[in-house]
């Protein structure tokens, strides 16, 4: 529709410069004549007469028209960097969804460390209200990769590569507390953070997480102590490797049994 203006108006400018060139070409012709009929002064007053009004409406016409074309080229210009700023925020929050639907999904194994991430994002964003208690459970994840950490380090100092398969313990355990942050995560992503109640249900959601963390991380790391008691006593006391099992069974029971719980 603007553009169907644009080119009205322009043909408009062309129609009167045009008539304005016509009149001057049909003077400059006809000199002879009107001067021989009507006489030198008439002859002036009318080469004055259209010069004057054809070149103000000439001049007139351009003008209007090159503020009019300027106009649209600053419009066309503001909508496409409104354009391109609504395609880059599409953009972004098609990756922002790709990023959770990744991070969170159930189908796979979970990224401890972009959970760590979405943790600190939505503590610095959205949900700064509850910043320290999502910082606290942000720690746990770190206290947990410390204990992997530990547990790979302890193996290897001791040539243990027989009970390499106490990683997957920690690692289970790990993916457990990735399943109760993402709980919480998919909430925090629906909840209302204007909303007082939706507030409290997020922390209240916040606290069960970090109380049941405590809870795994505790057993981790007497999983830990029993361990290197075992390898202290290798072929000293057949008890450090039964208690080795308990807890190494009691984590994994622990574990199980909150999966299986709906309301966990």
């Amino acid at each position: 529709m603007q553009d169907r203006k644009q080119k009205i108006k322009g043909i408009y400018v062309i129609l009167i410069i045009g008539l304005f060139a016509a009149a001057c070409v049909y003077l400059h012709l006809q000199t002879d004549s009107i001067i021989i009929r009507n006489g030198i002064r008439f002859y002036r007053k009318l080469r004055t007469g259209v010069l004057s009004v054809g070149g103000i409406l000439s001049v007139l016409m351009l003008v209007l028209y090159g503020v009019e074309w300027r106009r649209r080229q600053i419009w066309q210009k503001e909508k496409d960097e409104k354009t391109a700023q609504m395609e880059v925020r599409k953009e972004e929050m098609l990756r922002e969804q790709e990023k959770h639907k990744e991070v969170l999904s159930v189908s796979k194994k979970m990224d401890a460390q972009k959970i760590q991430e979405l943790l600190l994002e939505n503590a610095a964003e959205k949900w700064h209200g509850l910043s320290q208690q999502l910082l606290q459970i942000r720690m746990q994840m770190n206290i947990m990769d410390e204990y992997e950490e530990k547990l790979s380090h302890l193996l290897d100092v001791n040539g243990a590569a027989a009970l390499a398969n106490t990683e997957d313990v920690l690692d289970r355990v790990e993916q457990y507390l990735c399943k109760n942050v993402r709980k919480v995560l998919n909430y925090m992503d629906v909840a209302d953070n204007d909303s007082d109640e939706a507030v409290r249900q997020v922390e209240r959601r916040l606290q069960i997480c970090h109380e049941e963390g405590q809870k795994q991380l505790q057993q981790v790391q007497e999983f830990l102590f029993a361990l290197a008691e075992f390898l202290n006593k290798q072929g000293e006391d057949d008890n450090s490797m039964e208690m080795l099992e308990i807890y190494k069974s009691t984590i994994l029971s622990s574990i199980e049994s909150e999966m299986k719980d709906p309301d966990a």
